[in-house]
């Protein structure tokens, strides 16, 4: 007898934890880390840098490539599932890592669509090819080189 009341806390908390586990991290006001481009090929970047990008409340967007920093605007549709991001502005520094900065806004410019799993956000073109993964990461990459 006892070992069923145990049995079945065990259960009980285990799906907690699962669905506890299964939160959804909101588009906006994350920062989201390329994970796989499908662009990508053997493209690798050759020295570590953070590479992400942060959607804002305001839809305003800003990030960093790899060798530059960009800011964008993003237009979203949550119910539809779009998601495009104008043309915007990037600094004009050179380094090694252009070649995958280069990859990942070409991915960035042919998004429309997207899907959020737990912490993972799916981005799509416009005839629903998935273009690459994103995992929510920390904040603390923003501010490091």
């Amino acid at each position: 007898m006892k070992f069923k009341k145990t049995g079945g806390f065990l259960a009980a908390l285990g799906a907690a934890i699962l669905i506890g586990g299964c939160a959804t991290a909101p588009l906006k006001n994350t920062v989201w880390v390329p994970e796989k481009l499908d662009n990508q090929g053997d493209v690798k970047l050759i020295e570590p840098t953070p590479v992400w990008f942060e959607i804002y409340e305001t839809g305003k967007v800003f990030g960093h490539g790899g060798v530059n920093r960009f800011s964008s605007q993003a237009t979203i549709d949550p119910e539809k599932g779009e998601l495009s991001f104008a043309p915007g502005t990037a600094t004009l520094m050179a380094g090694p890592n252009l070649g995958y900065e280069s990859k990942f806004l070409e991915t960035m410019n042919a998004v429309r669509r997207y899907s959020i799993s737990g912490d993972t956000l799916t981005v799509y073109d416009a005839n629903g090819k998935e273009l690459a993964t994103f995992k929510a990461g920390s904040a603390e990459l923003k501010t490091a080189k």
